[in-house]
């Protein structure tokens, strides 16, 4: 599940993303209408969470581009107007949720979950592959009865890989649907993380997570 997140308040903005990274979450950050524009504009997110006074951009802007092109994608605006005209301009230019400062994290997490079950209802919380049963919700991996421990890593690219079983996920793509922004960052690269993960679930003959030669993988 990938959000973008764009607030000029730098610690506001660390908070924010600290809280929905500790639930699982990827997150591209930034401070600046820009920048937020640009990440909107460009990447695939399953929810935009937008201050509405940027620098540069306003989240109205930003928002307003992003619905001419993008629908259904849920849109939060968070921000310290609160005064009713405020609203309905953001409701009208396709925001899906209000949260308004000061707000406490709980407050924001919930909101944020509550959007994404309105927007994906039919997903399912519990899949399954070979003989493994994945629960999106507890974010647990049970093999039979027994519970595999997982990294939230590992848990998150085992996750994607089995949503799209079957196909083909190319390692870019994998590495922009688990890191984001930061895919630049990693340390260890994808492919230790997939080999501790095959590790885990018994794959070491990789019958379940297999690698496609210079492409990425497939759960067939």
């Amino acid at each position: 599940m990938k959000i973008l997140l764009v607030e000029d308040s730098k610690e506001l903005l660390e908070a924010m993303a600290q809280a929905l990274i500790d639930e699982g979450y990827t997150v591209d950050q930034a401070q600046d209408g820009n920048k937020g524009y640009e990440y909107a504009m460009v990447n695939g997110y399953d929810i935009l969470i937008l201050d509405l006074n940027l620098p540069n951009k306003s989240g109205y802007e930003i928002a307003k581009a992003f619905r001419k092109d993008n629908s259904t994608t849920p849109i939060m605006a968070v921000t310290a107007r609160d005064a009713l005209p405020d609203k309905l301009k953001g409701f009208d230019l396709g925001f899906d949720d209000y949260l308004t400062k000061p707000f406490e994290i709980p407050e924001l997490m919930a909101r944020v979950r509550a959007l994404i079950r309105r927007s994906k209802p039919n997903k399912k919380k519990v899949i399954e592959t070979h003989n493994l049963k994945i629960d999106s919700q507890s974010r647990k991996v049970m093999e039979g009865k027994k519970e595999i421990d997982l990294t939230k890593t590992e848990f998150n690219i085992l996750e994607y890989l089995v949503r799209h079983q079957g196909l083909v996920v190319e390692n870019g793509k994998l590495i922009e649907a688990i890191w984001g922004e930061d895919a630049d960052l990693l340390d260890p690269p994808v492919r230790s993380h997939v080999k501790n993960l095959r590790k885990k679930i018994g794959d070491d003959n990789m019958t379940i997570i297999k690698t496609v030669p210079g492409v990425g993988y497939i759960i067939e």
